[in-house]
């Protein structure tokens, strides 16, 4: 079986704080680990 991967761009949305950014981006991660995924990938913004 192909082990699959998730790719978190961790966005911060209009009327959102960073703080719950990284809260969703948490239970994101739980969530796909409970779905099997082998890898969590947060990617990291320069300039934004």
């Amino acid at each position: 079986m192909t082990a699959l991967s998730v790719l978190d761009l961790s966005p911060i949305t209009q009327g959102s704080t960073a703080s719950q950014s990284l809260a969703n981006s948490l239970d994101l991660a739980r969530h796909a680990e409970r779905l099997g995924y082998k890898r969590y990938w947060l990617a990291e913004h320069h300039n934004m």
